[in-house]
């Protein structure tokens, strides 16, 4: 709190330096008519002309503070995306996002090194805003929060994440899609289950396409659902839920329409 009503303070006299610093030098470039007109001035005026200074002087003070919070910082000059390289002209190792703010390790005329979440590495220094360009184009992009360069590695992680979410979303309607919220929980489930037991491939896409076991995948219907990309969302909150833990039937590893262990909507399980 000190410090920054100590910056607030500096900011504002830096900028009444300036404001007073530039009206000295035109009363002293003509000290006859500077006089002159001021015997002109009647007190309204003088009124209005010290509002506007105290304006000019409030804004300057507060353009002073914001840009010295971007003191080694910098803002992703981009709608987009951004590569970060490993080296100057190197291997891409992460991301840049429109509302990424770095930390800017080095700056150069060219290259420029930084540092934001755990990416480390380079970007031209031209992708990059500083200072007072920085505060402005923040106002916009920055509204509703910042975000993190990433690695690669995380960006792999992240797509083989939705990846599976969307895979298990498409085989839930498959075999569930007519099923209550319940029913489709628990046929995501098992899959999941299937993973954990030794019984069964420890991957997802092993346990959904492997041999013999999931009708859907075999005959083509889940490669067709996945293609369209016509997937209820109800079907993804059921396959989020069921990664994030949810498991209605209780470790269960199969079900059918037949027989089982217990029944939920048309299937039973075991």
């Amino acid at each position: 709190m000190f410090f920054g009503e100590k910056r607030r303070i500096v900011g504002l006299l830096l900028a009444l330096c300036l404001l007073f610093t530039a009206e000295f030098e035109v009363f002293a470039a003509d000290s006859k008519s500077e006089a002159q007109a001021m015997e002109t001035i009647n007190f309204e005026m003088e009124v209005e002309a010290l509002a506007t200074g105290l304006e000019q002087i409030s804004a300057m003070a507060s353009t002073a503070v914001d840009t010295q919070e971007w003191y080694g910082k910098a803002l992703a000059n981009t709608d987009g995306e951004l590569d970060v390289y490993a080296a100057v002209n190197g291997s891409v190792i992460g991301k840049l996002y429109k509302n990424t703010v770095v930390t800017v390790v080095e700056e150069g005329t060219e290259w420029s090194k930084i540092s934001s979440g755990a990416v480390v590495g380079y970007v031209k220094t031209a992708s990059l805003l500083f200072g007072s360009a920085a505060v402005e184009r923040a106002k916009v992009v920055c509204a509703g929060g910042t975000k993190d360069a990433k690695t690669i590695q995380e960006i792999q992680a992240e797509q083989k994440k939705q990846g599976d979410v969307k895979l298990l979303a498409a085989i839930i309607f498959c075999e569930a899609g007519n099923q209550p919220y319940d029913g489709k929980v628990a046929v995501g489930a098992v899959v999941l289950n299937r993973i954990e037991s030794r019984r069964f491939p420890n991957s997802l896409e092993g346990v959904i396409y492997q041999r013999g076991q999931f009708t859907p995948a075999m005959t083509g219907k889940l490669a067709r659902v996945l293609r369209s990309g016509k997937i209820p969302s109800s079907c993804f909150d059921a396959a989020q839920d069921a990664l994030e833990g949810k498991d209605p039937v209780n470790g269960a590893l199969f079900f059918n329409t037949r027989r089982g262990s217990f029944k939920l909507g048309d299937h039973y399980f075991s």
